[in-house]
This record gives C-alpha cells, structure tokens and sequence, in this order.
C-alpha cells in the first residue's frame, strides 16, 4: 500500500468480494494499516456493508481476520487524526487511515448504517463509546448525523430493519413471516405491546432474535406472555434487553416457569441499567420464593422513576418475602406517588409478623388497586393500615378468602367503619368466600355483622361481591342494610343460600325482594349463581318495579 492510495485495486476487489460472499454488498471500501505492536503495522482491507464490518488481509487470495456487526460495537476511538479504534463483542483493533478526513468518513459510515438500522437512536448511543479528538470532529458527525436522520422510522418504529440487523448478528435466518406480522398486523393494531405467544410457534432461537429487537426498538414499550414457559437462553435475551434497554416500560413473565433464580438475575440486570425505564413488572404465577423477590426488592428500593404495577400474585411468598418486599418500597421515595396497582394475591400473609407490609400500606401512597385475595390476611389490620395511607386514592379492594377478626358478639371493629365510609374513590369491593377468625370457611353470622355495621356509609361503591360467605339466614337483615346503600350497581350473593332452612327462607326472599324493588336503589345487576333456590327464584325474577333488574339476574 502506498502512503498516498487508499483505493483498493480491482484483483484485490474482486478477491474481497469472495472472501465476504458475493451477495454482500459493499458500500465502502479502504486500504488501511493495522497496529501491531509499538510502531509496527501491517497492509489491511477495511470493507463496510449495511450491517457489518470486515478487516481482511491485503493479500490475493485475501482471507476474514474480523468481522462484527454494527450493533456489536462497543466503542469507537479517534484519539489521533489518523487513528481510528474499534471495539466489539469479541475483540478490538487499531488502524492507521490515510488523513483525518477518511477517518471521519468511515465513523460517518458507520453511524448513518446505525441511522437506518435504528431510527430513533443516536448512533453515538447504539456505539456506547465515541471518542474523537478535538471535540469539534464529534460535533461535525452528530450534525451530519442530524440532518441525515430518515423522515420516516418505518412500521412499529422500524421494526423490520432491526431484526434483520439482529438476525445478521445473532447467525440466525430471517423469518418474513415475523416482518409480516409487525408490518402488518402490530402495524394496524397500533399496539406499543410485543407479546411472545404471538409467535410461540416458531423456535426458541427465533423468539431470542424478536426478543433482542427490543434492545434497540423505540416503538415498544412493553414484553410480555402468559402460559408460556420460556427457555434458558430466551429468558437470558431478555434480561439482556432490561439491562440495556431505556424504553422498556412493561414486562409481564405470568407463569412463564421462571425460578428464583431468574428473580436474582433480573435484579442484577435492573442493577447494570441506571436508564431503566421499567415501571410495571408481573411476574405472576412463577415460584420465585422470598429469596428471589428480596433480590428484587433491593433493585426497588433504587429505581429513580420508581414502580408503577406490581404483581407477585402466587410467586411462593412468605410474611417473611413480603415483608422484605415492602420494607424495600418504603426505602424508595418515588413509589408513594407512582405505585398505583399491587398484587399479592395467593401467597400466604398469615400470621402477626408483618409490620413492614402494614406500615407500607399505612403511609401515605397512590394504591388504587389493592389485591390480597387468598392470602388469609387480618382484615383489620389492613383497614386499619389503608385508613392512614391510601384511602383517598384505593378504588378497587379485593379481599377474598381473607380473614375477619369479628367474633359473634362483639362489637364491629371501629377500623372496618371508618375505613369504609371514608373510602370516598372505592368503587369495588370483592369479599368471595371469606373466613371467620375461628377458621370456619365462611364469615357467617360474625361477617354478616361486620357488613351491617358499614355497608349503608359506604359511598361510591358500585360493585360488591360477597358470594359464598355461608350467610344464609343472616341475609336478611344485610339485605335490609344493602338496600339503603344508594352507590352499588353491581352485586354478587350467590352461595349464600344453600344451608338456610325453609322456614328461614321467605324473610330472606322478602328482603330481597324488598332491595330491587327499592325506588332509590341504583342496582342493575345481580348474580345469585350456584344459590340452589329452584322454584323460589321465580319470586325474585317476577318481582315488579325494576324490570331492567329482571334480565341482568344471573342465577
């Protein structure tokens, strides 16, 4: 190579061209010297196409020395006007270039291929490192970069240019049947949503390379899949995407036959990415165990945006687990203003050592949606804590197959009354197949007290569900009180019927009926499912003065 030519001659071209495939097309072509140690160099080739970068030897028949992908780069280095060093995945090379210009003109190369490929991205983001000396260089580059960014990203922020980017880097085929349905399908539904079981049926290499979309994706916000168990190396590409990506917002993994260690590796990819965008994580239905929602719980504790959603329902949790969760939330000052919707239904919270998950939910916070159904937890002792923090904003409380404290007898605690008539933003409330604190399966006579005692304060409650609670004979008298409440539109009694003896019946029938026929009552529906009333719901059906009642009556 000469100092003054950087072209490279035709026979040397043309054995370029065997040595990367003649279907690669190369847009840029130089004759460069690699540094080897202290001053010594070697005659290169330096030969760019769409998607990747080859360095091959000067010599006929040339051979591959490197090659890598632009979205391996992990920096790029001008720290000499005629240097240029680049780093990758699996290595690193420094070369000598004919004058400053060329130098500028391979890294603008390189970042207007990253323009198209990643529309949304800077290429000095996608690169991670880009150094030039003097500054002004860089500056010069991001203002070509500027100017020549595309008018339009294309399908779903560009979707398609990415995967077969990512497909190139991975060695994986691509799929068009892939392109297809995010051009086509995501484009029309207009949906910022990638959900896995949309493509279950191709092979798990196939999801890897969709999945590593995401890392560099502007248009998708959220992951997700359900019923899916997941391979190893798909669940290892997409903790690669949280640790990296900073447009992430929503992963939900529900039952996706993820263990506790996935749990810690998530934690450690929240940990690498201080730019994490994720603010709703539902990792449902996965045995994650306290050990990994403790891990996880650490990570909460530093997310500067804080959390949004979370659902651990049935992940294995303890009191210990959950308090460790809650302990770590508290430790975070942005989730009392940001965690809106929390899930931890189906764990086991039963038991006097809780103190970190009620003190969360007793100071001030933004729940609007509280779900601790299955999970036997004091029912008082949750009133008592949402009655300091989150009665303004809680809307929707599902407490089923929880545990009423109330013995027969005593008086109603005082929490469950104000809790309830000052719960203004309570729209719906689910007590399904509660227990007594005796450990009967029901509340019975005891719930039913409970109830009396506040469900006609209750003021914007619109749906009440108290199905299978044993009440039988003690719906008549909740029935009287339920028909003085003038907020609940939505109501489910069903299975309360079963055990009430003939004589016990009609009053009970007579109160019900006396409920829908109530003037002021804003009822339209009314579910009295698996009740066994046979012939005797006919007097419910047949009951005059709401006739829009009679076809919403689910029996």
């Amino acid at each position: 190579m000469s100092e003054e030519v950087s072209e490279v001659p035709k026979e040397l071209l043309e054995s370029v061209r065997d040595a990367v495939g003649r279907k690669v097309k190369l847009s840029l072509r130089k004759r460069v010297k690699l540094e080897i140690k202290g001053d010594k160099t070697e005659n290169r080739v330096l030969a760019l196409a769409s998607h990747r970068a080859y360095l091959l030897t000067a010599r006929i028949p040339t051979k591959v020395e490197h090659s890598f992908n632009y979205l391996e780069i992990q920096g790029i280095s001008c720290n000499k006007p005629t240097q240029l060093l680049i780093e990758y995945e699996r290595s690193s090379f420094s070369l000598k270039l004919l004058s400053t210009e060329e130098v500028n003109e391979v890294v603008a190369h390189i970042g207007n291929c990253l323009l198209r490929i990643c529309p949304g991205l800077p290429p000095s983001k996608v690169m991670k490192k880009l150094c030039m000396e003097p500054p002004d260089r860089l500056t010069s580059l991001q203002t070509l970069w500027e100017n020549n960014k595309p008018a339009e990203p294309g399908p779903c922020g560009g979707f398609s240019q990415i995967y077969r980017c990512v497909c190139d880097w991975l060695g994986l085929p691509y799929k068009e049947e892939v392109q297809w349905d995010v051009d086509t399908i995501y484009l029309t539904q207009d949906t910022r949503e990638l959900n896995l079981q949309d493509f279950s049926h191709l092979e798990n290499r196939d999801l890897v390379a969709i999945i590593a979309v995401l890392e560099f994706n502007q248009w998708f916000t959220k992951l997700s899949t359900k019923d899916y168990k997941l391979s190893a190396d798909v669940c290892e590409q997409i903790l690669r995407v949280v640790s990296r990506s900073s447009r992430l917002e929503e992963l939900v993994l529900d039952n996706a036959g993820l263990k506790t260690d996935f749990a810690q590796k998530l934690a450690a990819a929240l940990a690498h990415n201080p730019s994490s965008g994720l603010t709703t994580i539902n990792l449902a239905n996965n045995p994650l165990e306290d050990r990994g929602i403790s891990s996880l719980g650490a990570q909460f504790a530093k997310l500067r945006m804080g959390l949004k959603h979370l659902n651990f329902s049935k992940t294995s949790l303890s009191p210990k687990g959950v308090n460790s969760l809650c302990q770590s939330l508290s430790a975070n000052p942005s989730i009392p203003s940001s965690l809106v919707h929390l899930d931890l239904s189906g764990n086991v919270l039963r038991g006097d050592d809780m103190q970190h998950f009620y003190h969360f939910l007793g100071q001030p916070n933004s729940l609007a949606t509280l779900d601790l159904s299955n999970t036997d937890c004091s029912l008082d002792q949750v009133c008592s804590a949402l009655l300091r923090g989150s009665v303004q904003h809680l809307s929707v409380l599902n407490v089923s197959k929880s545990v009423f404290p109330h013995r027969k007898g005593k008086e109603v605690p005082p929490s469950f009354k104000h809790f309830f008539s000052s719960a203004m933003s309570l729209s719906s409330i689910n007590c399904f197949g509660n227990k007594a604190a005796t450990r009967s399966p029901q509340l019975r006579s005891g719930g039913s007290q409970i109830l009396e005692g506040c469900i006609a304060e209750i003021p914007n409650v619109s749906s009440l569900d108290i199905s299978d609670n044993g009440l039988d004979s003690d719906l008549s008298t909740l029935l009287v009180w339920l028909a003085k409440n003038r907020s609940i539109r939505h109501l489910s009694l069903g299975k309360n019927f079963n055990n009430i003896k003939s004589k016990n019946l009609a009053p009970v029938l007579d109160s019900l009926v006396h409920m829908i026929q109530e003037e002021e009552s804003p009822l339209t529906s009314l579910s009295l499912a698996d009740s066994r009333l046979k012939s005797d719901l006919t007097i419910v059906l047949n009951c005059s003065g709401k006739q829009h009642l009679a076809h919403q009556v689910r029996h």
